[in-house]
């Protein structure tokens, strides 16, 4: 007698089960030796194999490990401490005037704590009507989103874990934030002037704010000096006699004399449906170019077509030596860059020996280096999400700078603009912030751009202008000097054969 087994077919998740056999023979968990031909097969391990459970929770393994499929996992933690490099760079992520968020509570000198932060919340509670129990409540109720936002961490576990501490933080930081952002936003965000009378309370709290602005400025910036957006908006949103047109706008003006600039696109928020998750990735999101920089990895073929030495961009001699021109990007009607600050452009044509690369002016400033080690360092744990603009923008720079003469051409092409520092002391800053950048996938513009730059260099005549160029014109002055010295041998000769024949032909 031959035993049947019924297979059941279930779509879970595209997994397959195998239902146990039902048919009123009993289950042995073996084949017929008169089916298969000889021998027992044991199929136990057919039910362990398709099992449900086993499958999702590989599944789920696979997804938290794949970056392209994080919108299909649980969304990690958006404010954590960057831990590469972190023992040698201390001055690119620490505190100067103020700790947001739990990472930097019991940090020493700092010029606004816990109990300096009462102020803020006592202004906004009486010039702006702040309904403080309806915004604890809600607060409360949403305390364990907000914890999400942090990664765990052995420093700040107790303040994370006690829900009064954990609420009572959310409630100060959020009220530091919103109060520097109305003193020192951008003007016309507040449509309600309630914020804005000059009482002694208000004089007090903004030349306190004032005399550490900077330095706020760059803390807010920092990555894990962070307190979720959502509990900002929260906050905005309990104070019954303010009114703005847009938190994100609020917030965003007090950066507004920050370099990089921000993107073309990027300057009315009302106008987008982003949500943020804290002022790092508002700030980010608004110096990146849209829609770019956002493809996962370079693509394969790129990189197995090039030789080792080309999979960097070339620096600023060789480009020249290979007849590339620089010159800063175009403007838009509104005089913004149309990529922003932090996006490169490179253009040949098959007829032209001559290339053009589009860069924007660099500007080095002592916070720039702060700056750029976190928007790397966000890029670097969320990358899947928001992209790469800025890692790719410092590997360029890093592969333009290799040494004090490229640098000092790039001075002079203007494309650094209002720098301080010596030839060495820019390639010493673009080497220490290329090393951030290691290991990070790159996007397939960054791709592009080097075989665009390497088909460019491999052909002949493009060397030849290059070198003609570099020996014979090494400046603009000298095409201008010799156009005016050829003007005044030609020009004053074909007159004089002009007059010439004029002359003659009258005498006939």
């Amino acid at each position: 007698m031959t035993t049947t087994y019924e297979l059941r077919i279930r779509n879970d998740r595209h997994v397959v089960d195998i239902a146990a056999p039902d048919m009123g023979v009993p289950a042995t968990g073996r084949n017929s030796p008169n089916q298969t031909g000889g021998g027992e097969i044991h199929t136990e391990w057919l039910r362990e194999l398709t099992s449900v459970p086993r499958n999702a929770a590989v599944l789920k393994d696979l997804i938290s490990r794949t970056p392209a499929l994080w919108f299909l996992g649980e969304r990690p933690a958006t404010i954590l401490r960057p831990r590469s490099r972190r023992a040698g760079v201390k001055g690119l992520h620490e505190v100067r005037a103020v700790a947001i968020g739990p990472y930097h509570r019991g940090d020493r000198g700092l010029a606004f704590d816990d109990e300096s932060k009462l102020p803020f919340l006592r202004y906004l509670r009486g010039q702006c009507g702040l309904d403080l129990e309806e915004c604890v409540a809600a607060l409360g109720a949403a305390r364990g989103s907000f914890r999400d936002e942090f990664a765990d961490d052995a420093a700040a576990a107790d303040l994370l874990r006690d829900e009064e501490k954990f609420v009572k933080m959310l409630l100060l930081d959020s009220s530091f934030v919103l109060v520097f952002g109305l003193m020192f936003g951008r003007p016309g965000s507040r449509v309600n002037g309630a914020a804005a009378s000059v009482t002694r309370e208000h004089f007090v709290l903004h030349s306190a704010l004032a005399q550490h602005a900077d330095e706020i400025r760059l803390d807010l910036l920092v990555l894990e000096n962070q307190v979720p957006f959502a509990a900002v908006e929260l906050l905005a949103a309990s104070c019954r006699r303010l009114k703005l047109r847009s938190v994100e706008e609020l917030v965003l003006g007090c950066f507004d004399s920050i370099c990089p600039r921000r993107a073309h696109g990027k300057v009315d928020l009302e106008t987008t449906d982003a949500r943020f998750c804290h002022i790092l990735h508002l700030f980010h999101w608004s110096r990146v170019p849209e829609n770019k920089y956002r493809v996962l990895s370079m693509p394969l073929k790129l990189l197995e077509a090039e030789p080792e030495p080309e999979r960097r961009i070339p620096c600023a001699r060789e480009l020249q030596r290979a007849a590339v021109w620089f010159r800063k990007p175009s403007l838009d009607t509104e005089g913004t860059i149309r990529g922003g600050d932090l996006d490169m452009e490179f253009w040949t044509a098959a007829a032209s020996p001559i290339a053009l690369m589009s860069i924007p002016s660099f500007h080095i400033f002592p916070y720039t280096a702060a700056l750029l080690h976190n928007m790397v360092a966000f890029e670097r744990h969320f990358h899947w999400a928001h992209g790469v603009c800025a890692t790719v923008h410092v590997a360029r720079m890093e592969g333009l700078v290799r040494c004090p003469q490229d640098a000092a051409l790039l001075r002079r092409r203007r494309v650094l603009g209002s720098v301080k520092c010596t030839d060495e002391e820019v390639v010493d800053f673009f080497r220490g912030i290329g090393v951030e950048a290691t290991g990070v996938r790159m996007p397939e513009e960054y791709g592009e751009m080097l075989a665009a730059v390497a088909r460019h260099r491999r052909r002949r005549a493009r060397r030849w202008c290059g070198d003609f160029i570099l020996h014979f014109l090494p400046s603009p002055w000298v095409a201008v000097s010799l156009a005016a010295v050829a003007a005044l041998i030609i020009v004053p000769a074909m007159l004089q054969t002009i007059y010439t024949i004029l002359g003659y032909q009258s005498s006939r």
